[in-house]
């Protein structure tokens, strides 16, 4: 008799604690905060008036940088906290092709109240010819890489004969799989993709 009241004392403090740790409540969502930073992400949309650029190397040789997809999207009540507070997603894309090199670029920058989600701009880049296709995250709120494949950072946007004065974002693969494979993406806030540097050394900027 004496083992049975102790079991059932065991299993009604087992559940309580179960139920007291269920109970526990999430912290409220910051809405000021993520109100800050969906503003500060969304400034990294390529606006609309930017269309399809030309591109020359540094031999002169000049293509076009043909953006050949662009979406936005979003969602009002992603996520809801114990307070009552709902917050939602987005998310916009840009693709771009080369008219003559194979390449193939895919910029995605998310916003999410979700805390697994955040704000961050992935850049894709892939060789067409099978040289390699590879991708990398930066994150707009601690201001780095979530991957250990590449450097980035943001830097002054006076690189383009002084005709982009915004924030860019640098971003340096510390591997390459070919001397015509891409090193650096210049990602320019509000301007999208404005200059891009191979292995080898040679650079296309924006005309």
């Amino acid at each position: 008799m004496k083992r049975n009241t102790q079991l059932t004392n065991n299993l009604a403090i087992f559940t309580f604690l179960i139920l007291s740790v269920g109970c526990v409540k999430e912290p409220c969502l910051d809405i000021a905060e993520l109100d800050k930073q969906s503003a500060m992400t969304k400034e990294w949309f390529v606006n609309d008036s930017i269309g399809d650029q030309v591109i020359v190397d540094k031999n002169g040789i000049s293509q076009t940088l043909i953006i050949s997809s662009r979406q936005q999207h979003h969602w009002d009540d992603i996520v809801e906290d114990d307070c009552g507070n709902i917050y939602g997603s987005f998310y916009f894309t840009v693709q771009y092709h080369t008219s003559l090199s194979p390449l193939h670029l895919m910029v995605d920058i998310h916003g999410s109240g979700l805390s697994e989600d955040g704000f961050y701009l992935k850049l894709t880049v892939t060789n067409t010819n099978s040289v390699g296709h590879k991708s990398t995250t930066y994150d707009f709120v601690t201001v780095s890489s979530r991957e250990n494949n590449a450097n980035i950072e943001i830097i002054n946007g006076n690189l383009i004969s002084n005709k982009i004065d915004v924030e860019v974002l640098r971003i340096n693969f510390k591997t390459t799989n070919a001397s015509n494979d891409i090193k650096t993406v210049y990602y320019a806030k509000g301007y999208g993709i404005i200059k891009f540097v191979e292995e080898n050394g040679n650079e296309f900027d924006i005309e």
